[in-house]
């Protein structure tokens, strides 16, 4: 279709579209749902932002990553093209100000946070608003049999009810054929209709490895396979540590996590895509619109918890079609941790419970009060005030969103925000009245337009250098003048936002439903032993994603470590472990690390036939030993 390709042109700057992208934005300019399921750096945000521009009205996208949001948002007005975003935190008249757009100005974009949906204000401007489509992004949230499920996303299916004619494009990187036709219910599709591209990666190498020594193995690893990387890890302690060894051994590494600033995030983020880092070391915070296409190795320093969490990290390597390599280390350790950690994200439902009215005691919310409040979350804080573990707050916390009592927002950077109350000849005569603050005044209206008029974002750092003041001397003064109401300071803020979803109850009317804690407990369970059988496994390690998936009548990828070590001659194998146990006895991880062999199948299949054969014994402290 010529008018989408001269769209693709004029705003992205690519000539042709990618496999599926076109066929996914015809589906959506004829007015049909669809469910796209593509490869994590298929381009899935061009299937909804091309035809928007060529559809009448605004485009809501939902999506749950408030740093998401921002980032295309931002990208989008760089092209020139009017997007806006509404999130958890975000001031009245803020909101009040982009909706009113929506329905009287010419906004192609509107990104929303899933639990703004409900919002009162958000309903009643949407019923008002011209709608061209509407983009779930992540879509896997919707789905309680997906990893990632959100209570939040389930109000989708309601807003579609104002505008029954315009269609829905769901999207995701990742899903099995449960959670598929789960999604496309759940929106409440007209009729299925999935659009999905092969889960096979054929220029991605797979390598799972057993290994004691990680640290080496990394080191080892990259100085054999150039390019930048992503390390992931399961703890921010852990990327500060593992980094600054990296650093200290010559490899330049950052350390990132979700508990950063906002502008290091940002600094270490574009140094990393300008190839200054090599390797980012990182908790699952990072990655998410990530666009660098070149990364040539992504490593799994610890087990993931699900293998679609594993598909989606590990498919942020070589986006640009060339070799790359998805490298998995695990050790006995690994595997003991990993069902710790889920036994651990299910407290008892005694604790639930004091977690639920520890924190409305921590706000000071009476019974019967609370309902759609918002508050800054710290749960540190909270943790210390009500004497229990940060853990217990945490998951607690997650069980509780899932039967609908919180809601809790993914932390966003609000820059500082400066507006002045009083007119321009009651702050000149202010100014003369209070010569101290004469400069400072006239600077801020010097560097910024618009301050009578309305909110302004503004940066200390820069004004405060101007000034020749220190910060904090400059943010104190902002702060009397906010005091005497010449100006309204909003200073910055990073924290999450908490928001009660019904009002506060007394304990013993708390229930827990089975699909938000049994059955919920039992699938992650599922998962884990799905990942665990994924690595222990000897078996093509892409014909096991691909069958995980749903795809079928497979062939093996020649290239991961189990078809290499396949490949390799098993008749020295065995001589190498005759020698081996015939002179000592060993342990099995000691004969692994003798012969070298990643695939730890091969060794024991040998063992156990030798066994059967009577050629091998085993004894109590699992040593083995030829008879």
């Amino acid at each position: 279709m010529k008018k989408t390709i001269e769209i693709l042109k004029n705003y992205w700057g690519y000539a042709s579209f990618r496999p599926l992208q076109e066929e996914i934005i015809n589906e959506v300019i004829e007015g049909r749902d669809v469910l796209a399921l593509m490869p994590t750096g298929g381009g899935k945000s061009l299937t909804y932002q091309v035809p928007a521009l060529l559809l009448n009205g605004v485009c809501i996208v939902v999506s749950p990553l408030i740093a998401l949001i921002k980032d295309q948002v931002e990208d989008l007005r760089s092209r020139k093209l009017n997007a806006h975003y509404i999130v958890s935190g975000m001031d009245y008249k803020e909101i009040d100000r982009i909706l009113d757009n929506c329905i009287y100005g010419d906004v192609d974009f509107l990104y929303v946070s899933p639990e703004r949906l409900k919002n009162e204000l958000f309903l009643e401007r949407y019923k008002r608003m011209t709608i061209s489509l509407i983009a779930v992004d992540e879509a896997h949230c919707i789905s309680q049999w997906g990893y990632d499920f959100r209570p939040s996303y389930l109000e989708i299916a309601a807003i579609r009810s104002f505008h029954p004619k315009t269609p829905i494009l769901a999207l995701t990187a990742s899903a099995t054929p449960d959670v598929v036709d789960d999604i496309q219910k759940r929106l409440a599709f007209s009729k299925k209709n999935l659009l999905s591209t092969s889960f096979n990666r054929e220029n991605l190498h797979y390598v799972v490895v057993r290994e004691e020594n990680k640290r080496e193995r990394i080191l080892k690893g990259l100085k054999t396979r150039p390019g930048s990387g992503i390390i992931y890890v399961r703890s921010r302690k852990l990327t500060r540590e593992l980094a600054s060894w990296l650093q200290h051994m010559g490899v330049k590494a950052a350390a990132y996590h979700a508990g950063l600033d906002p502008e290091h995030k940002d600094r270490i983020q574009a140094q990393w895509k300008k190839e200054e880092i090599r390797i980012m070391v990182a908790t699952n915070a990072f990655g998410m619109g990530i666009d660098k296409a070149n990364v040539r190795t992504v490593i799994h320093y610890e087990l993931p918890d699900s293998i679609e969490a594993y598909f989606q990290e590990a498919g942020r390597a070589g986006r640009d079609g060339l070799r790359a390599y998805a490298i998995m280390l695990y050790n006995d350790l690994d595997k003991r941790l990993v069902k710790e950690k889920i036994e651990n994200s299910f407290p008892s439902i005694e604790v639930i419970k004091k977690v639920y009215s520890g924190i409305a005691n921590y706000y000071k919310l009476a019974h019967g009060s609370g309902i759609n409040q918002n508050f800054t979350f710290d749960i540190i804080a909270i943790s210390e005030r009500t004497n229990l573990k940060v853990i217990d707050v945490f998951n607690s916390i997650k069980i509780l969103e899932r039967s609908g009592y919180f809601q809790l927002s993914d932390s966003l950077h609000k820059p500082s925000r400066l507006k002045i109350k009083v007119s321009q000849s009651d702050l000149y005569y202010f100014e003369v009245a209070n010569p101290k603050f004469e400069n400072l005044l006239k600077t801020l209206l010097r560097s910024y337009s618009g301050l009578f008029d309305s909110y302004v974002n503004i940066n200390e750092h820069l004004i405060s250098r101007r000034l020749g003041i220190d910060v904090k001397e400059f943010m104190d003064h902002l702060m009397y003048l906010n005091k005497i109401e010449v100006i309204e300071y909003l200073p910055a803020n990073d924290k999450p936002q908490i928001t009660f979803l019904l009002e506060r109850l007394p304990e013993d009317r708390i229930r827990i439903d089975y699909e938000s804690y049994g059955a919920l407990k039992e699938r992650q369970l599922k998962r884990c032993d799905d990942m665990l059988t994924y690595v222990e496994t000897a078996r093509c390690r892409n014909i096991q994603l691909l069958e995980y998936f749903g795809e079928q009548n497979t062939k093996k990828c020649g290239k991961c470590d189990v078809c290499l070590e396949s490949t390799s001659d098993s008749a020295e194998i065995e001589l190498k472990l005759k020698e081996l146990l015939i002179h000592k006895k060993l342990s099995f991880d000691t004969i692994l690390q003798e012969l070298k062999v990643k695939n730890e199948k091969i060794i024991i299949d040998l063992l156990r036939k030798y066994a059967d054969e009577g050629l091998i014994r085993k004894e109590e402290n699992d040593l083995w030993a030829w008879n």
